[in-house]
């Protein structure tokens, strides 16, 4: 006869069995996750190691964070500088802060990397774009031919027929958009985390609306225009994105109304 401890030492057993066999089931041998840039990275497809080495590289370059960042010793006045409208420093901190002034200047100030207390540089509204687009680069020199590169906001791929869901109020999905070769998602919201975008402008929350995602080939400039979008509200967001060619755009208002671009069957 078991006793109660036999009995729960089984029962404790068997849980640890059946939790082994979920993860067993539910590993893809094509799929590594890790963390940089204070979110999780997913990258499905081969060579995937490849994509995160790569994120992980950027993020000690770009990150406010790390103490010893070209970011963080701009910031504090040690390391290369913006002068004349040229910035010192490696390619890719070259790269994102003129991506990120190019941004400024069509958003008429909406985007702006240089808020807050001492107008220090913060990319929080560029690296993560940035990041996985480079990652792409990565994989498709390594010879992979089908890949998603999912930092949880932006999202870059390899080959056709990614479906991702975009997010609304409460995590409901409002549209599922199809990701093809070389195209690139981002989304801000402030659903999960209300008043966290500022309009750059004023120095108060955007409150126009809840979520935007924009769809682009370069996956940096998605993320940036998905902040400067969010701040000027569906109306003259919808005049920025009108003015650039090739991008896609979902907005959802703070009335729950929602505005696209494309051929969504949410327009």
């Amino acid at each position: 006869m078991f006793t109660n401890r036999t009995a729960k030492t089984i029962i404790a057993g068997l849980i640890v069995l059946m939790v082994l066999i979920c993860l067993f089931w539910n590993t893809k041998p094509n799929e590594k996750t890790d963390q940089a840039m204070g979110t999780w990275v997913r990258i499905v497809g081969d060579k995937a190691e490849v994509g995160i080495i790569e994120i992980k590289r950027l993020d000690k370059l770009l990150s406010k964070f790390d103490s010893n960042s070209e970011i963080s010793l701009m910031n504090k006045g040690q390391g290369p500088a913006c002068r004349s409208g040229r910035v010192k420093g490696s390619r890719d901190t070259r790269e994102v802060l003129e991506l990120a002034e190019e941004v400024k200047r069509l958003s008429h100030g909406a985007f702006d990397i240089t808020m807050g207390k001492g107008r220090q540089i913060d990319l929080g509204g560029i690296a993560k774009g940035y990041a996985v687009g480079k990652a792409r680069e990565k994989m498709r020199l390594a010879g992979v031919k089908r890949a998603m590169i999912d930092m949880h906001s932006s999202i870059a791929v390899i080959g056709d027929g990614w479906r991702v869901g975009v997010s609304g109020i409460g995590n409901q999905i409002l549209e599922v958009v199809e990701l093809n070769d070389g195209e690139a998602l981002s989304t801000s919201g402030q659903y999960e985390q209300p008043g966290h975008i500022l309009d750059p402008r004023t120095g108060k929350p955007a409150d126009k609306c809840l979520s935007v995602t924009v769809i682009a080939k370069d996956a940096g400039l998605a993320d940036a225009l998905s902040t400067a979008v969010f701040v000027l509200g569906p109306v003259e967001g919808m005049k920025l994105i009108k003015s650039i060619k090739n991008v896609k755009v979902i907005i959802l208002d703070r009335k729950g109304k929602i505005y696209a671009n494309f051929g969504s069957k949410l327009r």
